[in-house]
């Protein structure tokens, strides 16, 4: 069961009003509302960064480009997630902070191909074809060299584990030989 309430951007308006003249605290119309003084908190930003058209913000799909200029700009300037959200119009900043979490896993590639939704390839009967996203060719360029880097650490460590693992056969066979008795 969804126990979550929408209310009217003419509430949303009231809530905020009230709030801003001091007439109730944040953490009292909070308490009244049954509701996470965060979503008080968002609605006084969106009011105040773009008043009343604020509350009229919407969560949408977004673009691989755009996801990545949202998270350097985040990464650039420094600022909160709250700050980087009001930014770029963006009404909820939980949704930069997975942006970030998936570029800090997966890089560019993490978030230009991030489908929400979209069944994996092993699930599906039929083959499909992907759906050509334009993409900069800069960060396919970066998205390419990640992956390279990433493969040559790999064939690296993997080279050096068999190099300690030879070293170890052979000074086990010394050791073996050092320890047999001779014929005489």
């Amino acid at each position: 069961m969804d126990r979550r309430v929408k209310y009217s951007i003419k509430q949303k308006d009231a809530i905020v009003r009230a709030v801003l003249s001091g007439k109730v605290s944040i953490s009292a119309k909070a308490k009244e509302l049954a509701c996470p003084r965060s979503t008080i908190r968002r609605w006084l930003g969106q009011y105040k960064q773009y008043g009343i058209k604020g509350f009229n913000l919407r969560n949408g799909s977004y673009e691989g480009p755009f996801k990545l200029r949202v998270v350097q700009y985040y990464h650039e300037k420094g600022l909160s997630l709250k700050e980087t959200a009001s930014f770029f119009k963006i009404p909820n900043e939980a949704v930069i902070c997975q942006w970030v979490k998936i570029y800090k896993r997966s890089g560019v590639l993490g978030l230009v191909n991030n489908c929400r939704g979209e069944k994996k390839a092993i699930m599906t009967k039929k083959s499909r074809k992907k759906d050509t996203v334009p993409i900069d060719p800069a960060a396919q360029k970066l998205a390419a060299l990640q992956k390279e880097v990433e493969y040559l650490r790999a064939e690296n460590a993997f080279l050096k584990k068999l190099d300690a693992l030879a070293q170890e056969e052979e000074a086990a066979k010394a050791q073996a030989r050092q320890q047999k008795p001779s014929g005489n």
